[in-house]
């Protein structure tokens, strides 16, 4: 009979495996501390991943985020994994610029994230997000009102960033850390409900458990669906739009959706969603080509316009 795996087993297999299908085997890891990104750092030593652990501190949380950095620098040190502590001053970054504290933040590790991997020759930069973040990605990106693209929610490796715990709940990460007997540190500002995403994970996504049990799963299922719908419109995208800065105005009558030919051609050279629909309703009142020849968007770092035969971009 097999015998059982348990959970550490499952998830170093699964983290193992993603790595295996993508050909990484040098990257470095964003490491706040907490449960998530302490289980990401276990389970990268355990498949003998390379990795250089970058721990961000905004220095947002006083004694607290000083003892994140602390619990971060005894983990790698435990673990024989070399650290990086970047350190930021927040509302300095956000002077001048119309931004929230968590696009600030965002905006921070990103920008150091892909400069570390260049100075490094990293492969990846790779995250701990998990299943349950993806949920609420996508309840964020339907509140938005996204397209396919955000409600498809984030991606298990995009080519620079890799999530290799996407398809992993939070609950069985916790039980991962018990099981090898590792302390985490919790983030407060996590327990209130003042940012949007700690609203859905800590009041709204409960009450749909409790009214739908299992909604997360089925959440997830979705997630997966749209993930292969997007793949089958960018093959179509690729298939039917153009790559150059034309567009002709034959390819955007024949098409099933004018609207969604001429954003996907627009959006690829700089342009708003409502910009598109600008020139979609501009297209749908022509009444003979003569009367929007001449017509022009400012998009991206050229403009958009119509000719007689269609729509054209220029910088």
């Amino acid at each position: 009979m097999r015998k059982k795996r348990n959970i550490s087993e499952i998830i170093e297999i699964a983290v193992k495996n993603q790595f295996k299908k993508n050909g990484v085997d040098k990257v470095i890891a964003g490491i706040s501390g907490g449960a998530d990104s302490t289980a990401l750092l276990l389970a990268l030593i355990s498949v003998d991943i390379e990795v250089l652990a970058v721990h961000c501190n905004f220095h947002l949380r006083g004694e607290e985020s000083m003892r994140d950095q602390k619990a971060v620098e005894l983990l790698c040190g435990s673990l024989g994994v070399p650290l990086k502590v970047v350190d930021y001053d927040v509302e300095e970054y956000m002077r001048g610029r119309n931004i929230s504290v968590e696009m600030a933040c965002r905006d921070l590790r990103y920008n150091d994230f892909r400069r570390i991997m260049a100075e490094t020759g990293a492969q990846r930069i790779v995250l701990a997000h998990n299943a349950d973040d993806n949920v609420e990605t996508l309840l964020l990106n339907l509140l938005r009102g996204s397209g396919i693209t955000g409600l498809r929610g984030m991606l298990c490796d995009t080519g620079e960033l890799m999530r290799p715990m996407l398809n992993i709940s939070r609950s069985d990460i916790e039980k991962y850390l018990a099981e090898k007997g590792v302390a985490f540190v919790v983030d407060s500002t996590n327990l209130e409900s003042g940012y949007r995403r700690n609203f859905l994970r800590n009041d709204v996504i409960p009450l749909i458990e409790k009214r739908w049990p299992g909604a997360k799963k089925t959440i997830l299922t979705t997630i997966e669906n749209l993930q292969a719908e997007e793949r089958v419109l960018k093959w179509v995208e690729k298939e039917m739009v153009p790559d150059g800065d034309f567009l002709s105005l034959d390819l955007i009558s024949n098409a099933p959706d004018p609207f969604w030919m001429i954003y996907r051609f627009a959006s690829a050279h700089g342009a708003t969603r409502d910009i598109s629909l600008e020139i979609h309703d501009v297209f749908l009142k022509k009444g003979g080509c003569q009367t929007i020849v001449g017509k022009s968007w400012k998009s991206g770092k050229g403009r958009l316009f119509f000719s007689m035969k269609g729509l054209n971009y220029v910088e």
